[in-house]
């Protein structure tokens, strides 16, 4: 009796400890920790044909929490939507590739391990695909921000893909010129697919790391713990096993080290020229750094007017309204008070979104998506959508060219700048016409709008793109808001041109080019 006592006490110890454990971090049988599961990343991830978890990440992942005694399951979700899961909580836990730009609201783990990137084209091409040899060819890749700005910066035409098998098979029919990806994934499909006629070739670009990603910072510390401890222990390489190999070692092209080579050499020249220009640089930056300075202080200067305007008029017309002795106010006074209120509120709203935009337009940058556009279609879309909007005996034309004018260009960025330059001219002109025209000019498009309307303000005209930066512009009723400065910093941004002119008594005329690549 006493040893079934014993055994008893003993079973109960153990089964306490082990539920303490998997409660540490809050994660129980009845609640387990919800893991996503990426599907199109195979062979690290995916769902087989019994519809369970498979891969290299799922046996890492199952020996990681049986190790943590932590319950969990999964939620399978696609490529574009599984980081999303991760950062709105609705999963705890995914595998991700580590991104600077999220690092601020998820929590990366140690990398797992580290992937290196492939250009995959078609074994019969002539062509080089080195990063010195993209301009003007089609490449296809899943979104990634260092793959874009690489891209760009190399000329070539830029294809984002949410279906990278899809995007492979479409390579070897024709539809791309290469398709970039990461070593494992070309390895996997060109296999799985028989895509006999492609070939991949090492990048030389910076590999990313592996990791795994959560909302919960606790949770990112328990499995760094252990990690450290499974990467001893030889586990990591032991669940990879081949591929890990494969995906760590990287052949360096023999043009790589002649590059090398020759880059010593000039690393020397460098060192010579910026001791040289070291000091002339420094005093050039302090200057900078000074007018950054005064500009931040007019910027919040006359953010601080523009809004305490519409709040002084909400808050002193909302005064009157509490103060006034009942039946001091007759109705229709009582109605133009709450339409002030109202129209004043509304104007806060407009000025505080477009403040909104604008930062983020210059805090974060712009992703630009190319896709083929017929100009002429889009130009008469935007006409369409502002007509409704013009005052009574106001028309407005469309100036087409003789040719048709297709370009490879972002439409959501195009439809931004010139639906802000219609909408200041349908607002500013109260007879008359408004003209939009549209053509190919130095291997770019050119739009111009014009109207006869009541033209610039005298105190805006030097400075009608850069509200909020002159400690004489304050932004008023009567001044165009933040629209205009939110169509510079896109054309900026796709390095283009914007600009205005002002015949006294004439209205105005609005005009940006962006280079693109012409379509024939």
């Amino acid at each position: 009796m006493k040893y079934k006592l014993r055994s008893l006490c003993l079973l109960f110890l153990s089964l306490t400890i082990t539920l303490a454990h998997a409660d540490n971090l809050g994660y129980t049988k009845f609640n387990p920790l919800k893991i996503g599961l990426d599907l199109d990343y195979a062979p690290l991830e995916y769902i087989d044909d019994k519809g369970l978890p498979q891969g290299l990440d799922v046996t890492l992942t199952e020996k990681l929490m049986k190790r943590l005694n932590i319950p969990y399951t999964y939620s399978p979700n696609t490529w574009a939507n599984i980081s999303g899961d991760v950062i709105n909580g609705r999963v705890d836990l995914g595998m991700m590739v580590y991104s600077p730009y999220r690092k601020d609201i998820v929590n990366y783990s140690r990398a797992v391990v580290r992937l290196y990137y492939q250009v995959v084209y078609r074994n019969n091409e002539s062509e080089q695909f080195d990063m010195r040899h993209l301009e003007g060819k089609a490449i296809a890749y899943m979104a990634s921000r260092p793959i874009t700005d690489t891209l760009r910066k190399a000329g070539a035409v830029l294809h984002v893909v949410r279906d990278l098998p899809k995007a492979l098979k479409d390579l070897s029919s024709g539809e791309y010129d290469a398709v970039i990806c990461f070593r494992y994934q070309a390895k996997y499909h060109i296999h799985h697919q028989h895509l006999d006629n492609l070939v991949a070739e090492d990048l030389t670009l910076m590999p990313r790391e592996y990791c795994y990603v959560s909302i919960h910072p606790e949770l990112i510390r328990a499995i760094d713990r252990e990690l450290i401890k499974m990467e001893k222990e030889g586990i990591i390489d032991e669940t990879y096993g081949d591929y890990i190999d494969k995906l760590g070692s990287f052949k360096v092209p023999a043009w790589v080290w002649w590059l090398l080579g020759t880059g010593t050499i000039l690393a020397f020249v460098v060192l010579i020229l910026q001791q040289h220009y070291h000091s002339r640089r420094l005093r050039r930056e302090m200057r900078r750094a000074q007018k950054s300075e005064q500009l931040k202080n007019v910027f919040l200067a006359n953010v601080s007017h523009a809004l305490r305007t519409p709040l002084n008029a909400i808050i002193g017309f909302s005064d009157m309204m509490r103060t006034m002795p009942e039946g001091a106010l007759s109705p229709s006074d009582q109605q133009e008070m709450l339409n002030q209120i109202h129209g004043n509120g509304e104007q806060l709203l407009y000025f505080i979104n477009e403040l909104l935009q604008l930062s983020n337009i210059e805090g974060n940058g712009l992703d630009f998506q190319l896709v083929e556009c017929n100009i002429g279609q889009l130009v008469n879309e935007y006409a369409t959508l502002t007509r409704p909007n013009l005052n009574d005996g106001v028309r407005l034309l469309v100036e087409a060219p003789r040719q048709e004018l297709t370009a490879m260009t972002d439409p959501n960025h195009l439809r931004l700048i010139t639906m802000h330059l219609l909408s200041n001219a349908a607002k500013h002109t109260s007879q008359g016409t408004i003209t939009i025209s549209y053509r190919a000019k130095d291997n770019g498009i050119y739009i111009e709008v014009r109207d006869t309307g009541k033209g610039l303000p005298s105190d805006l005209r030097e400075n009608i793109f850069q509200l909020l930066s002159d400690k004489h512009t304050f932004v008023q009723e009567q001044n165009p808001g933040l629209g205009l400065s939110i169509c510079k910093a896109v054309v900026d941004a796709a390095h283009g041109q914007i600009g205005v002119e002002n015949p006294e008594g004439q209205g105005a005329t609005f005009w940006f080019w962006i280079p693109c690549k012409l379509k024939s």
